[in-house]
């Protein structure tokens, strides 16, 4: 670009050129996108090959990628619990941490606790699966007979259950170690983003989306 291009301060940020062409005037519109990455003008500057998928993940923000560990611990019912830590001897405080109505185990957590149930029933309806939540091991039974394919539908449900038992799981953590919450609207709206920022870089994903 052509030193005309600049604006007083020696930089190209900021500046409105007149006639400069529409490709121009598109890279000095994208400054506000490079500027939310954190990257100067020097280092915009540097770049050798453009990628969208690249600016489109820094853009999204380090979300969680799913963690299908925590849902083959739930599965097999190994999640540390206070209702297993109890019989270890670990704690005498049972209760359920999201809704303290009962005691704590894999069963009540997913999805019997009345808030994460409100979390399950939100994304079941966002799926369009008119459904009220189940206990877990209906849960799991439900999933191997409707979506035992691996079609986009099914990618989308298992991803949906899986960021639940995630999310659901880190908020009791968070409850416990942290003294800090957060309401079921904030899980969803977290879970659905992923989703969706996933999804986006799936074609077929994307279409189902």
């Amino acid at each position: 670009m052509g030193s005309n291009l600049y604006g007083k301060q020696g930089t190209m940020w900021g500046a409105q050129p007149k006639q400069a062409s529409w490709i121009v005037q598109k890279i000095l519109k994208a400054e506000k996108y490079f500027k939310a990455l954190g990257w100067t003008e020097e280092e915009v500057q540097r770049i050798e090959k453009f990628s969208i998928k690249d600016i489109y993940l820094k853009l999204r923000g380090d979300f969680q990628k799913i963690n299908w560990r925590s849902m083959y611990l739930a599965a097999w019912g190994r999640l540390l619990t206070k209702e297993r830590l109890a019989k270890w001897g670990c704690l005498e405080d049972m209760s359920c941490s999201l809704c303290d109505a009962t005691i704590e185990n894999t069963n009540h957590l997913f999805f019997n606790c009345t808030f994460s149930a409100q979390v399950w029933r939100a994304l079941l309806q966002w799926q369009g699966i008119r459904r009220l939540p189940m206990s877990w091991q209906q849960e799991i039974e439900w999933a191997i007979t409707h979506y035992r394919e691996k079609n986009a539908t099914a990618k989308v449900y298992k991803m949906s259950l899986a960021g639940s038992i995630y999310h659901i799981w880190q908020e009791r953590n968070l409850r416990i170690f942290q003294a800090k919450s957060r309401n079921a609207a904030v899980l969803i709206r977290a879970i659905v983003q992923e989703i969706h920022c996933r999804g986006e870089l799936k074609q077929k994903l994307a279409r189902r989306l």
